[in-house]
């Protein structure tokens, strides 16, 4: 009988290494074949912070678009996920896509144009830039990648407040109906895009923060650690992702002690931080209040004022932004955000009651802001008769050097 019972344990104990050793050797593989350049474009240094296991952890999440054949892809969701270490709360943020932010070496654009002119690392840097916080990993795939997920799972439950239908391309075509139910892996790629409700991509936004929450709360349960190996397999050749081995193991572990039931989830920026309005070339885009936003977003996760980026921001990472001239008092001097890569850079103050600022230089070009009397300018070139500048606001465009005096 004694023999018997051992020999029970040692093979209960072979199979158990034996799945050890898979579950071992599928992370390994798994981010070995992830940390490929599928959507990188090489032009710029990733400037992730590192993360010692003992501080908040910040995590970004982009769905790529990828069905243009021959283009750079454009980040058509951008997700952050913040978890604290020590407290176990997990934070999580959709960034708006029209969010209107200067982008380094793009200029004035929606913030998921950072993805398609420098991929995953533009992006990072400029959403770095634009919370004021460390991005310590990203995870990116596409569309095949989301579905692969959550058909690996065994699909999702979800209520569908209406009925979904849009028609796109033949392939990612959109019809749910109503009510609740099982999704598969296509059906909720057609939840977490649709924006055909009345408040379109804020609508959608709320959908894929609330897919995430589904997705965490399944992911956590005992028997989806099972199928971890599965779903690793299923997604390697659609993403890309810069997570090392040993970060990936304390970072299952505090994902499964986090608490995902009462996480919180936001849009950044939150309405009262944000303002809609039609730029130069009569696209809709959201204009952000930065400082506001930042300080939003540090509330929320509990960060001090002393977490920053870890690198410091791009020229255009002011602490406000919105249409220039906007709020401003004619007389009073408005300095110009203090900017680490400002050091060294020529000011100039208006000196007239004021002075258009213009999309290029010349009196003939389209004037896109005033910037007022007194108000102290980041002077980025010169163009014979014309500075091109910085305001206060985070605005850049063109103003005639002669209402301006250099400091």
């Amino acid at each position: 009988m004694k023999k018997k019972w051992l020999r029970l344990v040692g093979f209960v104990l072979t199979i158990l290494l034996l799945f050890s050793g898979y579950y071992v050797y599928s992370m390994f593989s798994f981010l070995e074949d992830v940390s490929t350049t599928k959507f990188s474009s090489g032009d710029s240094p990733l400037t992730t912070a590192t993360w010692e296991g003992k501080e908040q952890v910040n995590i970004l999440f982009l769905g790529v678009d990828t069905r243009v054949k021959g283009e750079q892809p454009r980040s058509d969701t951008i997700l952050l996920l913040s978890v604290n270490p020590v407290t176990k709360k997990a934070s999580l943020f959709s960034v708006m896509r029209d969010t209107y932010l200067d982008i380094e070496g793009v200029g004035q654009a929606k913030i998921n144009a950072a993805f398609a002119n420098g991929g995953p690392e533009l992006l990072i840097s400029t959403v770095q830039d634009f919370l004021d916080i460390p991005i310590h990993y990203y995870v990116a795939t596409d569309f095949q990648g989301f579905a692969k997920i959550i058909d690996a799972m065994g699909g999702v439950d979800v209520n569908v407040k209406e009925a979904m239908v849009h028609p796109d391309d033949g392939v990612y075509d959109i019809k749910l109906a109503a009510g609740q139910q099982h999704l598969s892996g296509q059906q909720a790629l057609m939840y977490v895009r649709y924006r055909g409700t009345a408040r379109a991509d804020f609508d959608r936004t709320e959908r894929q923060r609330e897919m995430v929450k589904i997705v965490g709360q399944k992911m956590a349960t005992p028997g989806m650690a099972l199928k971890l190996p599965k779903i690793l397999k299923e997604v390697t050749p659609y993403t890309e992702s810069n997570i090392a081995a040993g970060d990936l193991y304390k970072l299952i572990a505090l994902g499964l002690k986090a608490d995902t039931t009462g996480m919180q989830t936001e849009q950044l920026p939150p309405v009262e931080f944000l303002s809609e309005e039609y730029n130069m070339y009569g696209e809709q885009v959201l204009w952000p209040d930065i400082a506001g936003t930042r300080q939003f977003v540090k509330e929320k996760i509990g960060a001090t004022a002393s977490t920053t980026a870890g690198t410091p921001p791009a020229d255009g990472g002011s602490e406000t932004a919105g249409p220039a001239g906007g709020g401003q008092d004619s007389g009073q001097e408005q300095p110009v955000a203090e900017n680490p890569s400002d050091s060294g850079k020529q000011k100039g103050q208006v000196t007239g009651e004021y002075v258009n600022l213009r999309q290029m230089p010349g009196t003939e070009n389209e004037v896109i802001g005033q910037v007022y009397a007194g108000q102290v300018l980041i002077i980025e070139e010169t163009a014979g008769d014309w500075y091109y500048v910085r305001t206060p606001d985070g605005m850049y465009g063109y103003v005639t050097a002669s209402l301006v005096q250099l400091l």
